[in-house]
């Protein structure tokens, strides 16, 4: 999110502002989102988003965990991860990426991700 404000810098020179999203906000959100659902609304067949998804496969594969405490993907062995990435490029950025809404996440997305066998809830995950 954005927030594009004309500000007169140096030499009354016309410059942007830009509005930085936070994890306050994100909670906020979340907690928002929460109260929707909770209410029974849902847009487009549920929300989703794609951190969700490429997370969660990344930690369906073998040699990948969860750091709670870093909020962070663990990853047992380089090479495996390495070669998970050749075939999963848009993995790559979570190598070293601190998800510290990740529970949020789960929570809004889980139920969403899978209905047919093997689906899990976010108490599953």
């Amino acid at each position: 999110m954005t927030d594009k404000r004309k500000v007169l810098g140096k030499n009354n020179e016309e410059t942007r502002s830009y509005f930085t999203w936070n994890l306050e906000m994100e909670r906020v959100w979340a907690d928002v989102l929460r109260d929707q659902r909770n209410l029974g609304n849902k847009g487009d067949g549920g929300w989703k988003r794609s951190w969700y998804g490429i997370v969660s496969d990344i930690l369906g594969q073998s040699g990948f965990d969860w750091d709670g405490t870093k909020h962070m993907i663990i990853v047992e062995n380089e090479n495996a991860w390495n070669e998970y990435c050749t075939s999963h490029k848009s993995a790559k950025p979570f190598r070293f990426k601190v998800l510290q809404n990740w529970d949020d996440i789960v929570d809004l997305c889980a139920k969403d991700r899978v209905t047919s066998h093997g689906a899990e809830t976010a108490m599953d995950v």
